[in-house]
């Protein structure tokens, strides 16, 4: 009886085991859908190679399209805000976008306060924060092309 009730508990973890796994399996391919709808604008805005690749770097612990309240915090939303502001701040300003041209890689991962990012070599990271509020994501977006002109138009 023991051996039995061991065999449930065991089935019933590798069960759930399966679940998260296909939950977050499904999380991924949302984000990475809407991470590479933006893919050809950064080629053609900002001369990336053709080969560039666009990922989420972690864990999602939920729907990566739905937040809490606001609902602008979503973290797609926060993500491809940081892609379009990219998009941006390659068509206004020809250093940032000579700078962002070299990246083949473009990470998006999760961080603390307003949308962050970092160029090392030929990557790209931007990070996000659903729990950040003090601003939405459009006046993140602009804050982030700001500071990627004055950060890299130097």
């Amino acid at each position: 009886m023991k051996k039995k009730q061991i065999a449930v508990g065991v089935a019933v973890v590798l069960g759930l085991g399966g679940i998260v796994y296909a939950q977050q399996s499904e999380f991924q391919e949302k984000i990475q859908e809407d991470l590479d709808g933006y893919k050809n604008q950064i080629i053609d805005n900002c001369g990336s190679p053709k080969s560039l690749t666009l990922k989420w770097n972690g864990k999602l612990a939920v729907n990566p399209r739905e937040s809490e309240k606001p609902e602008y915090n979503a973290v797609s939303t926060l993500c491809t805000s940081a892609l379009e502001g990219t998009v941006n701040a390659c068509q206004s300003n020809k250093p940032v976008k000579a700078a962002v041209g070299k990246a083949t890689s473009i990470v998006c991962t999760a961080g603390k306060g307003t949308i962050g990012y970092k160029l090392a070599g030929t990557t790209l990271t931007f990070t996000v924060d659903p729990s950040f509020t003090k601003n939405n994501a459009a006046g993140q977006r602009d804050d982030l092309v700001v500071k990627m002109k004055k950060e890299i138009d130097k």
